[in-house]
């Protein structure tokens, strides 16, 4: 199950990185509960969200925003039906230009062959730093 699970989270980032929605989606839970930890006035569209329509405008969102330049997992750890994993991101803002590298952790949970949970998590300070293109300073 394991194997066949990691071929799984690995098709479904690949598909992301394209923006494959259909691809994607047919492969998470109707019901999924998705939370990226990022702050929501830098991005708004992550955040909470529940369900399909939801992930569907989220990942939208976020490609409008960003070529998804590179989008792999460094680290995959498949137990069961639950996944961990630490992203490499590399991402071409289209406003300007900008590349924006981040890594990225994100945690999943499947049943029946879908996912039904997942939470990211990123040094949104570091974020937020290259998406303005200047430091903070604190």
């Amino acid at each position: 199950m394991s194997e066949h699970l990691r071929s799984q989270i690995n098709g479904l980032y690949a598909a992301y990185s394209r923006c494959s929605v259909d691809f994607v989606l047919n492969a998470i839970d109707d019901d999924i509960d998705f939370v990226s930890y990022a702050p929501t006035q830098f991005f708004p569209y992550l955040g909470h969200h529940r369900g399909k329509p939801e992930f569907a405008r989220t990942m939208q969102a976020a490609h409008a925003l960003f070529e998804f330049l590179t989008y792999k997992p460094v680290l995959l750890i498949v137990e069961d039906n639950n996944a961990g994993a630490m992203l490499s991101m590399r991402l071409k803002q289209r406003a300007n230009d900008r590349i924006i590298h981040l890594f990225v952790a994100q945690f999943m949970r499947f049943r029946n062959g879908r996912m039904f949970e997942l939470r990211e998590f990123m040094d949104t300070f570091d974020a937020v730093q290259q998406v303005l293109g200047q430091e903070i300073k604190t």
